[in-house]
């Protein structure tokens, strides 16, 4: 890709890539499937849905005579050995409410260091969008960064209108498209979010990235001979207002995620100790079982449920973890840099030494 395809010279080169967020495209074609499992999914129908899968490969492998469901022994070293690997569970939600109560305590001073700069981020964001008191609900609070972003930068269509060189104004055109784009595809994720779910935070997840940032930065250094000082106010104000809507992505993901992982714990404990009871039960009478029931098909049947009860915090754990890492690996780019978009800049440094 060459600087003049945009009719830029090489010391204007705004890549292709920074006229729209590589995140969202990659959204765009990814799975659906996909999406829906690591990220968008109820955690309890996906836990469901794994839970049914290890029903299925168990009882397949019974059915297939694997599983001896007639020798007590087998089974019940089966399931000793997963409901042993549960007891460290406890463990695991203890460093869990430890992680999430260390973000929560703090002396006054502290905490009034963070109220300030709450506050004064609020303020910030007052500013920007010219609001007298801006929404104190996380969903609303967003909307309002994301429409002032978009009416920042659809008056940029008047400025390409204005523009002398029709490849500068098709470059800024193309800009303006993709933050209106994203801008309408936030909106319609926000519509009726809640906070606590995982909607408000999915609304921003991949949108808005450095790379409009960047391009934004670009037309207001490079093509300023052509901007008016209205449109280079538009330009520093719309370079705020992007900052600041990758500062409140990141803010809310934290509050999120301490939600999330405070709710992960909770589980953990009512899935983890019926579990150990449901497994312990299981162990002291299935030798019983065996004498009543005498069906190996329905055995079978029996064994395999016990074993995906007692895997069941394994199954919450992942499904959970599953969406915590997602979200921290798509909101890693957080800030000017855009890891994840080759700029091809050193292909332009070549071209400039040619």
């Amino acid at each position: 890709m060459s600087a003049d395809e945009y009719g830029i010279d090489e010391g204007e080169r705004i890549d292709e890539e920074v006229s729209r967020s590589d995140l969202v495209h990659e959204r765009l074609r990814e799975s659906p499937i996909k999406r829906w499992v690591l990220l968008d999914g109820n955690r309890y129908a996906i836990a469901g849905l794994f839970s049914l899968v290890v029903f299925v490969t168990c009882a397949s492998i019974g059915f297939a005579g694997y599983i001896p469901v007639t020798d007590p022994g087998t089974a019940t070293t089966l399931v000793a050995a997963i409901v042993g690997g549960t007891l460290p569970f406890i463990t695991i939600v203890l460093a869990i409410n430890q992680l999430v109560l260390s973000q929560e305590l703090g002396w006054p001073g502290d905490l009034a260091d963070r109220f300030e700069e709450m506050v004064a981020f609020r303020h910030e964001i007052e500013s920007l969008t010219d609001t007298p008191v801006s929404p104190a609900a996380p969903a609303d609070f967003l909307q309002l960064v994301v429409d002032s972003v978009v009416d920042r930068t659809e008056r940029l269509e008047a400025t390409a209108d204005r523009m002398a060189d029709p490849e500068r104004a098709a470059v800024v055109r193309d800009f303006v498209e993709a933050v209106r784009t994203e801008g309408e595809l936030v909106s319609e994720s926000l519509e009726d979010s809640d906070f606590g779910t995982f909607a408000t935070l999915s609304s921003v997840l991949g949108h808005f990235n450095g790379a409009h940032l960047y391009a934004a930065r670009q037309i207001r250094t490079h093509y300023a001979d052509e901007l008016s000082s209205e449109d280079l106010e538009t330009l520093d104000v719309l370079v705020e207002l992007l900052g600041q809507l990758a500062i409140a992505r990141q803010t809310f993901k934290t509050l999120y995620m301490q939600y999330e992982l405070a709710h992960l714990s909770k589980v953990l404990l009512v899935v983890g100790f019926p579990t150990l009871l449901g497994g312990g039960i299981f162990m002291m009478t299935y030798s019983t079982i065996i004498e009543t029931v005498g069906t190996p098909s329905v055995l079978v049947l029996i064994v395999s449920g016990v074993i995906t009860f007692v895997f069941l915090p394994f199954t919450v754990l992942l499904v959970y973890t599953f969406r915590i890492a997602s979200i921290t690996s798509r909101t890693a780019d957080f800030g000017p840099f855009v890891p994840r978009v080759d700029f091809e800049e050193k292909a332009g440094l070549e071209e400039r030494r040619e």
